[in-house]
């Protein structure tokens, strides 16, 4: 029982190890310096000599705390002037005096341009907007998800069942046609999959087909 407890927390470790590296790696540091460029950031110091930061304690006095190291850079998100007449908060209620032995600079309009972009995703729904996707159903019943099979080999070519979608899950739609001479029309998932469009006749509506709006396609071919 405790070898079975342990391998669970082994593997559960790993999934949430491997969820932080996708993460991280799905929204890429726009680096500036030494320092991440983040949003709310109008800027950085860089700490020419050694330099006491400021702060406000409980009383409302203004005093000195740590030192920031000569070479070290801090992002700033204010600038004010209530403070000894005028210091850069670095944030966590820490201001750098103006007149102390720093350098203030503003991110170029190239890396706000980069801190501002939209993500490489055009997520649409439950799924990513792709080239190509004309556009997505939505599964409202259970309905089977079929292959083309071409023949060869002495076989009659044909739709192959592979497994029964779900309700509510999403697919994207690359063609909408008969995949076959003889089958009636149905949705092309990609891959050679396809699943029937909703006909009466058969299994009624199983699927609710949607197309992308311009906004979405404008997204989308502005990657």
């Amino acid at each position: 029982m405790k070898k079975k407890k342990l391998i669970t927390i082994v593997f559960t470790l790993v999934a949430m190890f491997t969820f932080s590296i996708s993460s991280e790696a799905s929204s890429p540091k726009i680096m500036w310096g030494k320092t991440e460029l983040k949003a709310g950031q109008i800027g950085k110091v860089t700490i020419l000599a050694d330099t006491a930061i400021a702060y406000v304690d409980e009383k409302g006095n203004h005093v000195r705390g740590r030192v920031l190291k000569a070479g070290s850079e801090f992002r700033v998100y204010q600038y004010t002037k209530d403070i000894w007449g005028g210091a850069y908060g670095i944030g966590a209620g820490e201001y750098v005096l103006e007149h102390s032995a720093i350098k203030y600079e503003t991110p170029s309009k190239a890396k706000l341009a980069l801190l501002e972009a939209p993500s490489t995703k055009v997520m649409w729904g439950k799924t990513e907007l792709k080239a190509g996707q004309i556009g997505k159903v939505t599964i409202l019943k259970e309905t089977t998800l079929f292959k083309v099979n071409n023949g060869g080999e002495g076989l009659e070519p044909g739709l192959e069942p592979i497994r029964t979608l779900k309700p509510n899950e999403e697919y994207r739609v690359y063609s909408a046609k008969q995949p076959l001479d003889g089958y009636v029309p149905m949705y092309g998932l990609g891959g050679g999959y396809y699943i029937v469009q909703n006909n009466t006749m058969l299994n009624g509506v199983t699927v609710k087909y949607e197309t992308p709006s311009k906004a979405k396609l404008a997204l989308l071919n502005n990657k």
